[in-house]
């Protein structure tokens, strides 16, 4: 499929209120086709040619500096978001753990609190990594349209602005996903601390095929459970987050360049630490005296 019909179908697939926060990647495309072209783009050995006038260039950063700042306010206006909520939550563990390990006696009504309240946790921990996992393909994708509409640009102009604007692009807060990667391990380290049992997976990145059993085309279809324990906007964000992990997958498989500046390398190399996320649907973990056990190992809320 080609790139344009992929970022299109992922935009239908995620969630409403991101939809205009993504690259306006069809009315740039547009834009570029009403350029004047190259005077040696129609010939089949063209002869080197001078750059696009100034001008030009100039106001075709500008357009794309407007997409960057675009990108940069609604990705750290999320990623703080998340760092407050997780916190929050975080804090919420560890006042639950407190609590049970001074319980002296779990009476029915006591342990019908707890289950209503771990499993208000996990829907909560589900949700966000959800939205983090999506923050992430939101950066990727975005970049993987810029490269193109930069190659576009080069191969309609005659210029050389993919790769000196591209430097500039992997400088910007909205390509800088480490914090976010640390962010989304810890979300899952705590995901499985506290339901290990069963497994709802939703990869935080996607790895080759021969390492990880691969997202069927009905998986966002197919919810049974986790619809009924985890809410219906919850399982929106899961299925939104499956969909983007398919429309990554399908790009880097797309991506047969191997310079640093290609899709696959800056995905490989900011996530080859990355790992799986396991969530899990009603457990024995359930339980106070479970939780009481997993003082020693859950994280807290000074944990970082």
């Amino acid at each position: 499929m080609k790139f344009g019909k992929e970022f299109k179908t992922h935009l239908e697939d995620t969630i409403p209120e991101w939809r205009d926060k993504f690259l306006s990647y069809k009315p740039l495309k547009k834009l570029l086709k009403n350029l004047p072209p190259s005077s040696s783009s129609d010939l089949q050995f063209p002869h080197p040619q001078p750059p696009p006038p100034p001008p030009l260039e100039a106001w075709f950063v500008r357009i794309l500096n407007d997409e960057l700042d675009k990108f940069n306010d609604f990705y750290v206006d999320k990623e703080e978001d998340f760092v407050i909520r997780f916190q929050e939550l975080k804090e919420r563990i560890q006042r639950l753990k407190e609590k049970s390990s001074q319980s002296e006696r779990y009476t029915s009504d006591y342990e019908d609190e707890f289950s209503e309240e771990m499993m208000g946790i996990r829907k909560d921990l589900v949700t966000i990594h959800g939205e983090m996992v999506l923050l992430k393909n939101y950066s990727s994708l975005n970049f993987a349209g810029l490269i193109k509409i930069l190659k576009k640009y080069d191969k309609r102009t005659g210029g050389v602005l993919r790769v000196p604007f591209t430097q500039l692009v992997l400088r910007q807060p909205v390509f800088t996903t480490e914090p976010l990667t640390r962010l989304v391990h810890e979300c899952e380290e705590n995901l499985e601390r506290l339901f290990p049992l069963q497994e709802e997976v939703i990869q935080s990145n996607p790895v080759p095929e021969n390492k990880s059993r691969p997202i069927e085309d009905n998986t966002t279809n197919d919810l049974p459970d986790a619809s009924s324990t985890l809410g219906d906007e919850t399982v929106y964000i899961y299925r939104s987050t499956l969909a983007a992990m398919k429309a990554i997958k399908g790009l880097q498989k797309e991506s047969s360049t191997s310079n640093p500046f290609s899709f696959s390398s800056l995905f490989t190399n900011q996530d080859a630490d990355s790992t799986g996320a396991v969530t899990a649907e009603n457990s024995a973990a359930n339980s106070p005296a479970t939780l009481h056990n997993e003082e020693s190992t859950v994280k807290g809320p000074d944990s970082s």
